[in-house]
Parts: structure tokens; C-alpha cells; sequence
């Protein structure tokens, strides 16, 4: 009863969290439909790729950094203004940037709604795309609904199969195992098909800019705290390639997880075949130019067959099934 309940206010704290981003997000966008309209042109269009702070779950991270893409949109409005913040909509990277740079080419000329009180505030796009909001209320609304199903149907299920089970003690624990065996084992499979679909998405020449080690510091969470920081490396390959033009840059050798390690010759085999002013093949999506890997395999997926091998292993163990 207690692991139902922490499921339900989990799922209603996530929620509870987007419908408070979704309404500071409704603010922003009310404030900007206010300003004032003024003719503008955009100055330069390209892409930008930054280095930004990367983040696991289940710990901490501080130095550790991958390579993402922007749409770099710079316009000019009025006698003397100037921006390169135009639009209300976040971009964390990685995300409809071929679609942004066509939108909003080089020397064309654009509406610019700036900020009557501070005309240095300016954007190009004042609106969040159709349906936005709704999307966030629908799913907000749906994780809390989602989880008092799923909790109570299974819930059902479990008290079923109870009197059928030689340990039925163990059911809850078990169940717990299950359910990660199955979404790891469900990971797998997904990273699998990314692969296979990367071997068939166009090459292009490539050139590696950066090759070596990343060093930082990490700690994982235990219990209701952290471990102590440690220090750790893992491979950083920065490579640049073109598309219609437009010049990428990204650091996925190949899918799945980055590997890290306290000793640096654990994890220096990739620096060692990649060298800086090397010139490779580069796999990239067709739809999406950012995505692109050298190597159409999954990293370590070995691991995660063996991890929900052991973990939906354990659950049978735990019951008495085997």
C-alpha cells in the first residue's frame, strides 16, 4: 500500500511541476503579446554548437559537458537595436534547427515585436506552437490519472496471482524487479533500432576537432544523500560535419551510454582511434541533421541485456518461481 501511494505522489509531484512551468511559460507569452510591432531583417543565420553541462540520473555531475546544436538568429530593428533572442520558445539544443535557420534566413526581413518600456527587449516569434499548452495540461493531468490506473490495476493483477506463488511474501519486491527488468530490457531494444536506423541515414565527410579525455566530478545518490565526489574520465571526440550547407558539430561516437571510469586508460580507447584532424564518415539523420553518429552500433549493450536478464531473473528468484 505504501509503494502505491509513493508512485501516486510521485506522479502528482512531476505533474504538479509541469503545470507550474506551463503557467510561468502562458505569462511570458501573455507579456509579449503586449509589445509593440516594428519592422526588422535578420543579420545572420547559421548554426551555433555550444558546450553545455550534461546530467545522468541517479547522480551528480560537475564539469561533465557534451556538444549540442542552436539556431543562432541574430536581427536588427529600429536605428540602433539589436538581438539574438528571438523567441519566446526555449531551445535546449539538438531540436528543429535546419527548420528554424529556413525559417528565418539570412537578410530577410521580419516583424520584430519589441518591449515598449525597454526597447532592447525584442523577439522575432511572440507564440508557442499550436497546442502547446493544452499538450502540457493533457499531460499533466494524464500522469496523475496514468498512475492511479496503472497502480490499481496491477495492484489487482498481484493479489491474483498471490495464492499461485510458492513465496508470496516477496510479491511486492518482486514486482519491483519486473517492472525494471522489463524497462531496461525495453531500453535495449529501442537503442537497438536507433542503431540499425543509423546504419541506413546518408554519410558525410566529417572531421574530428577535438580528441582526448574529459575529466570531472561525479557522486551518486544513496539512500537520502550522496557518496563523496570522486574523480572520473570518460572519451571526449568532437567531430564537425556539413549538411545543405549549414556546419554541425556533435561528440555521439556511437548510441547508448558514455562510459566513465576512475582509471583513464579504462576509457582512452576511443581517443586512440580517433585523432584530432582525422577525417571520418559521419552518419546523420536525414530529417533531423543534428542526430549523427561515426559507429551505427550501441555501446555497452551487452550490459543491458545481462542487467534485464538479472533483474527479471531476481523477481522469479524472489517468488520461488525458480
Amino acid at each position: 500500500m505504501e509503494l502505491k501511494f509513493l508512485l501516486v505522489g510521485f506522479a502528482c509531484a512531476v505533474a504538479g511541476m509541469l503545470s507550474l512551468v506551463t503557467l510561468l511559460k502562458w505569462w511570458e507569452v501573455r507579456a509579449v503579446s503586449r509589445w509593440s510591432p516594428t519592422p526588422g531583417k535578420i543579420i545572420s543565420s547559421r548554426v551555433e554548437a555550444r558546450e553545455v553541462t550534461s546530467s545522468g540520473s541517479g547522480s551528480d555531475s560537475g564539469g561533465s559537458t557534451e556538444i549540442r546544436n542552436f539556431p543562432a538568429i541574430t536581427f536588427e530593428y529600429g536605428k540602433t537595436f539589436r538581438s539574438s533572442h528571438y523567441s519566446v520558445q526555449e531551445n535546449l539544443g539538438n531540436f528543429a534547427v535546419a527548420e528554424t535557420l529556413a525559417k528565418f534566413p539570412n537578410g530577410a526581413g521580419v516583424t520584430v515585436f519589441y518591449n515598449p518600456a525597454d526597447p532592447a527587449k525584442a523577439v522575432i516569434e511572440r507564440t508557442m506552437p499550436d497546442g502547446s499548452f493544452k499538450f502540457m495540461v493533457q499531460l499533466s493531468a494524464g500522469l496523475v490519472v496514468g498512475a492511479l490506473v496503472l497502480v490499481f490495476s496491477v495492484g489487482g493483477v498481484l493479489e491474483a496471482v498471490r495464492p499461485f506463488l510458492p513465496k508470496p511474501q516477496n510479491l511486492g519486491a518482486a514486482a519491483l524487479l519486473l517492472f525494471m527488468g522489463l524497462f531496461v530490457l525495453r531500453m535495449g531494444f529501442a537503442q537497438k533500432s536507433l542503431a540499425e536506423q543509423a546504419a541506413k541515414w546518408p554519410i558525410t565527410a566529417g572531421r574530428i576537432d577535438a580528441s582526448g579525455l574529459q575529466k570531472f566530478e561525479t557522486r551518486d545518490r544513496s539512500g537520502g544523500g550522496y557518496r563523496p565526489w570522486r574523480t572520473v574520465f570518460k572519451s571526449r571526440i568532437v567531430y564537425s560535419y556539413s549538411v545543405a550547407g549549414q556546419r554541425y558539430a556533435a561528440d555521439r561516437i556511437a548510441f547508448g551510454a558514455n562510459v566513465t571510469a576512475s582509471l583513464p586508460r579504462l576509457v582512452s580507447g576511443q581517443s586512440q582511434r580517433y585523432l584530432q584532424g582525422d577525417k571520418v564518415e559521419v552518419h546523420y539523420d536525414p530529417d533531423n541533421p543534428v542526430a549523427a553518429v561515426l559507429e551505427c552500433r550501441v555501446s555497452g549493450l551487452w550490459l543491458l541485456w545481462v542487467c534485464a536478464v538479472g533483474l527479471i531473473g531476481g523477481a522469479a528468484l524472489l517468488v520461488g518461481v525458480i
